[in-house]
């Protein structure tokens, strides 16, 4: 949803309408603090002055935004605000020309900020509906103060009046809100009130879908999750995020063909695919490809994944070297996983901070709540930075003081996201760390039981046809990104013959 400027020029309309019929002069009579001053209703000179004052900053604030000087419409817009009181007529408006005029400045959280505040007030209705347009859109494309944007202002107000598209907005996350927090009837009534076949109807339904899977109806899931990947929506990251639900359920349910093709139309950039590359790999030992399932797992070498928390891929490649009887590569991924993984882990038994686990922090930092978080400070860090450039000193302190708070709090969150993921990550690699000591004990075992020393006989790599009458290339070295979905690995089963390892592209 575009940010509305037909609904701006509005405004500025009313604005101006409203400037000729008195509502905004100073001295008139129409403004409260007129009748605030003395007791005998008289203001005093000073305060005449003042009023003089920050009614001629609010005048050429507005004559520079209307000139789309919105640098230089900033300060004066706040000047106006501090030397005025929120019963003065022209109030709200200075409060949201100094919004916008913040927003096209490069100051997104300020601009925030001050709308938000002004949202809660319900000032002109038109004003609003405008803002709330303003949340919209910048909750969908940038990063934004949740608590104070969701929470705050769209699930703690009720807004009867505005139009269809930012009512779906608000029922939505307010339903979501209303479920979270056990209201079940409450979030149903919103969510009823959304338009079907709309965006936040299709999430509302992605939500709704989850609630099933949390509570045993899988079937009824992925019907719900199905009719989504139908409908007339952008393929987007939203689409994507329901083919990778679809595909782990119907991974969990036993159909791994139909999984794998679900993840292969998954269409973000495949540095981002880690995790689904990963249970493509899965899907394809399970349908009993081990050569699919280990291309996959070669793909890990390349450079791009070295970052990513991935101790499965040690797990099933063990698994894989085993069922082929290929037992000393099976034991050396062993040993690669205690190399790759042992400061983390060593870091995980001295019971030592988060942040001094480099291993495991490079990969947290990837976390949905960690990353998002991250990328608000981020974006703060960024938009701090410009304040220096403001001449008017009481206006860059005012907007220092809004960063700086924003960003201790900021880091503050960042903190128990941080701690949460660790502790889940912590336990999760205890595990793994258990399964690998079970995957060496089993392989000595087996090697024991049944392998000869002429099942690790080298042969020579080359060139050769395989058996499925493609030609067989010996793996450059070289990973190109655009390939890394498309290894393919060939393993005859050593149980039988002394054949080794090829890479190909398939």
């Amino acid at each position: 949803m575009k940010m509305n400027n037909k609904i701006l020029s509005i405004l500025c309309i009313l604005f101006v309408l409203a400037l000729s019929g008195k509502a905004f002069s100073a001295g008139k009579e129409t403004n409260p603090r007129k009748s605030s001053g003395h007791e005998s209703g008289v203001a005093g000179p000073e305060q005449e002055k003042d009023r003089e004052a920050a009614q001629k900053a609010f005048q050429e604030g507005y004559e520079r935004f209307e000139d789309q000087d919105y640098d230089g419409a900033c300060p004066l817009f706040y000047r106006y605000l501090s030397m005025s009181s929120p019963d003065d007529a022209d109030y709200e408006w200075a409060e949201f020309f100094l919004g916008i005029s913040l927003k096209k400045s490069g100051f997104s959280h300020a601009a925030v900020d001050i709308l938000a505040h002004l949202v809660t007030r319900k000032p002109n209705p038109k004003i609003v509906s405008y803002c709330l347009e303003f949340f919209e859109k910048t909750v969908r494309t940038s990063p934004f103060d949740h608590d104070l944007v969701i929470n705050q202002v769209i699930c703690d107000q009720e807004y009867g009046f505005v139009g269809e598209e930012i009512a779906d907005f608000i029922h939505y996350h307010q339903g979501v809100y209303d479920w979270k927090h056990g209201f079940l009837s409450w979030g149903d009534e919103h969510f009823g009130k959304i338009r079907p076949g709309t965006y936040y109807f299709h999430q509302f339904q992605y939500h709704k879908a989850l609630r099933r899977i949390q509570n045993g109806h899988i079937d009824e899931a992925i019907v719900l999750l199905k009719s989504i990947l139908e409908s007339p929506l952008p393929d987007d990251d939203f689409k994507n995020d329901v083919r990778k639900t679809i595909a782990r359920l119907l991974y969990e349910k036993g159909s791994y063909p139909e999984a794998d093709r679900l993840y292969s139309e998954i269409t973000r950039n495949i540095l981002s695919q880690s995790q689904n590359m990963m249970e493509r790999a899965w899907a394809h030992y399970r349908i009993g490809n081990p050569e699919k399932a280990m291309g996959f797992l070669y793909a890990f070498e390349a450079p791009s994944f070295q970052n990513y928390f991935t101790p499965e891929y040690y797990i099933l490649k063990s698994f894989i070297f085993k069922d082929v009887c290929h037992y000393q590569s099976a034991l050396a991924v062993v040993d690669d996983f205690k190399s790759r993984y042992g400061v983390a882990l060593k870091g995980i038994y001295q019971r030592g901070n988060p942040e001094d686990n480099d291993p495991l922090m490079l990969v947290i930092l990837n976390r949905k709540k960690v990353n998002e978080t991250w990328k608000f400070l981020e974006l703060l860090e960024m938009e701090k930075k410009n304040i220096v450039k403001i001449q008017d000193r009481p206006f860059q302190e005012y907007l220092e003081k809004i960063y700086d708070l924003q960003m201790q709090e900021s880091i503050n969150d960042l903190r128990l996201y941080i701690q949460g993921e660790y502790e889940n990550m912590a336990n999760q690699l205890l595990q793994y760390e258990e399964e690998a000591h079970l995957m060496e004990y089993e392989i000595g075992l087996d090697m024991y039981q049944r392998v000869s020393e002429s099942h690790y006989q080298d042969e020579k790599a080359g060139e050769r046809e395989s058996g499925e009458g493609l030609v067989v290339y010996p793996f450059q070295g070289e990973f190109w990104n655009d390939e890394l979905a498309d290894y393919h690995v060939r393993l005859p089963n050593k149980c039988n013959n002394t054949e080794e390892w090829d890479i190909f592209f398939k």
